[in-house]
């Protein structure tokens, strides 16, 4: 009988190591595709991108395609923020994650951080079709030397319903204009209300002259306002249900609406108007550093961007994209050189500059 008990333990215990041993093993594999099994399927590498969510580069064919052109795999991790990419490179990016898109907000720290490797143009076949604008901006620089790649731009500007403004909208002061009283929507963000005040004054947008001038110009279109807008889904319900007859808007956004069948014109005005830039950056000591930048020699393609733009994304950085577009679409985008001549593209501010314009917004609001 002991003997029999002998066994019977013996036998429980020997099961008893084999489940452990196997929740051991499917424990290794990290969630979310992590560096457990990155580097064990079919020994293939895994290039590892941080981007926003749903924002081109992880489109299942686009994945699909640059998998199969490098016998590789992609992997998205994703951000909520600009600062919490910075805070990932930080705290253990660096040597694990590959590719980033970092903008104009945190660019400048990346770089001075030494978070980023250096880029080589020549050595990508399709950066010479970039937009000139684009490769001269200095957000990307550090001593001569280039760190970020242009991607996708944008502007914030003016869009209006055809059907209620029936004159020629074509200057920045049409947010000032007594005629819209009530009917006016302005971007609740201290940033673009900060840079639309300097341009209709004549001043230099990312370096502003006088705060005190931009604060009273503000104060003064205060009460013209119909509301202060946050989000774009706001503003698009305000459009449709005509509360609104022109505002501030995104460029994407008023081509999407357009699309959608509704009465919308986006014009960049011609004191200019707000440009944005979102850029990919090799993470330092990326793991995959050569895939990394045809990576992003495949996102800056006339192909890549010709496709996304007609799907409705950003602007196409690609002068070689744009080309290939029909007039009507570039008209309506806003993506001709002339557009895109006439944007102050947002600039890196320290935290002492962002924290005056925060509060001098404030007391617009509280007027």
């Amino acid at each position: 009988m002991r003997k029999r008990r002998i066994i019977k333990s013996f036998i429980a215990a020997i099961i008893i190591l084999s489940m452990a041993m196997a929740l051991a093993a499917c424990g290794s594999k990290t969630e979310g595709g992590n560096e457990g099994d990155k580097a064990a399927e079919g020994g293939k590498p895994t290039l590892v991108v941080v981007n926003w969510k749903d924002y081109g580069s992880d489109d299942s064919k686009v994945i699909e395609y640059f998998e199969q052109k490098y016998d590789c795999k992609v992997v998205h991790e994703y951000m909520a923020s600009e600062e919490e990419l910075l805070t990932k490179l930080r705290t253990g990016g660096v040597g694990k994650i590959d590719v980033i898109l970092p903008n104009a907000s945190i660019l400048p720290v990346a770089i001075k951080e030494g978070l980023l490797e250096e880029v080589d143009g020549s050595s990508m076949e399709n950066y010479k079709y970039i937009f000139d604008k684009f490769t001269t901006l200095p957000e990307n620089k550090q001593d001569g030397k280039t760190y970020a790649v242009p991607w996708v731009w944008g502007s914030t500007a003016i869009a209006y319903n055809s059907e209620l403004v029936k004159e020629k909208v074509d200057s920045v002061n049409v947010l000032w204009d007594e005629k819209y009283k009530g009917m006016i929507a302005f971007r609740d963000d201290f940033n673009d209300a900060v840079m639309t005040a300097a341009i209709a004054l004549g001043q230099d947008p990312s370096n502003p002259s006088d705060l005190e001038a931009i604060k009273k110009k503000l104060i003064e279109q205060k009460p013209l306002n119909r509301t202060y807008w946050k989000t774009g889904d706001e503003w698009s319900k305000l459009f449709a249900n005509k509360q609104i007859a022109v505002g501030m808007m995104w460029s994407g956004q008023a081509a999407a609406m357009k699309q959608e069948g509704e009465p919308i014109e986006y014009v960049v005005p011609n004191e200019g108007a707000i440009g944005w830039v979102d850029y990919w950056g090799v993470v330092k000591n990326a793991p995959n550093k050569d895939l990394a930048f045809k990576f992003i020699d495949y996102m800056i393609s006339k192909e890549f961007q010709e496709d996304w733009v007609k799907k409705g994304g950003p602007a196409p950085v690609n002068s070689e994209a744009v080309k290939a577009l029909d007039e009507k679409t570039i008209q309506e985008m806003n993506l001709s050189e002339e557009s895109l001549n006439k944007l102050f593209f947002i600039s890196y501010h320290g935290e002492d500059v962002k924290r005056e314009w925060n509060e001098l917004w404030q007391e617009v609001k509280a007027q």
